[in-house]
């Protein structure tokens, strides 16, 4: 986990545990927390989306703080998208195909398909 969390601050309690919930059910790991004797939510955007995280936060009425724990922008940034260790997975790697697919010279027919030519009377219309 990131040393870097996030934080917002609501205008009541309903609508922090809305966010809370929100992002705990979508993989973050989030806290409740009060700043100021108002409700909060704490965010570690550790390998997550940071915008989701700000557009839930926002539309369940929170509003993003500044403060000494927290990160600056750009390490948080970095934090969440850190592209060296983005996750691909095994199914989109095709390092099988053959050289005659990259190149365009595969199997297929020499042909163009032309269908102008083709009768179109074999579908029955009702």
């Amino acid at each position: 986990m990131s040393e870097a969390p996030i934080y917002f601050e609501f205008s009541d309690s309903s609508a922090a545990v809305m966010a809370l919930d929100t992002l705990s059910e979508l993989g973050y790991h989030a806290h409740a927390t009060e700043l100021d004797g108002k409700p909060g939510v704490q965010v570690y955007i550790d390998k997550n989306d940071l915008t989701s995280a700000l557009e839930i936060a926002q539309a369940s009425g929170g509003m993003l703080l500044s403060t000494e724990r927290a990160a600056a922008d750009a390490d948080s940034y970095k934090l969440a998208y850190e592209l060296d260790s983005v996750p691909i997975p095994a199914h989109l790697v095709n390092e099988d195909w053959s050289e005659s697919y990259f190149s365009g010279d595969g199997a297929a027919t020499s042909e163009a398909f032309d269908p102008s030519g083709d009768d179109y009377s074999h579908f029955s219309a009702r």
